[in-house]
């Protein structure tokens, strides 16, 4: 074991996505369908800020790796297809997440490192409890 005070400091790409949190993170907003794999969004979803809706798409999109084994990252033209916001405010709302160092990207595809969950949870519960 470990005790040096800085490993405190290190994250992984690789760190283990609590699934139970995630689920129960996703559950108020959104459904996945398991033939097609597309959202079905939920009524709380469409009042939440365009960064919110796209924290619970790249949520859902881990969510759906996770279980299906695919790819846990989304390109703005799919999230643009869902049709949950305007193109332009999509693409900013994406720059400024990413930006933000709240998301991450790569080759044009944005995802939601594993590490990042709890914080996004905590974002999430604090939303939840002012409603």
């Amino acid at each position: 074991m470990n005790n040096d005070p800085l490993e405190s400091l290190f994250v992984s790409e690789s760190e283990t996505v609590d699934k139970a949190e995630l689920a129960k993170l996703l559950a108020p907003y959104l459904l996945i369908n398991k033939e097609s794999q597309s959202f079905d969004f939920k009524a709380d979803f469409w009042s939440l800020p365009n960064a919110e809706k796209i924290l619970i798409i790249l949520a859902g999109i881990k969510a759906k790796s996770l279980f299906l084994n695919t790819e846990d990252k989304i390109s703005p033209s799919e999230i643009i297809k869902m049709d949950i916001a305007p193109e332009g405010s999509v693409k900013i709302t994406l720059k400024n997440l990413l930006g933000s160092k709240e998301i991450k990207s790569e080759k044009s595809k944005y995802y939601l490192p594993n590490y990042k969950l709890p914080q996004i949870v905590a974002r999430f519960t604090k939303i939840n409890s002012q409603k």
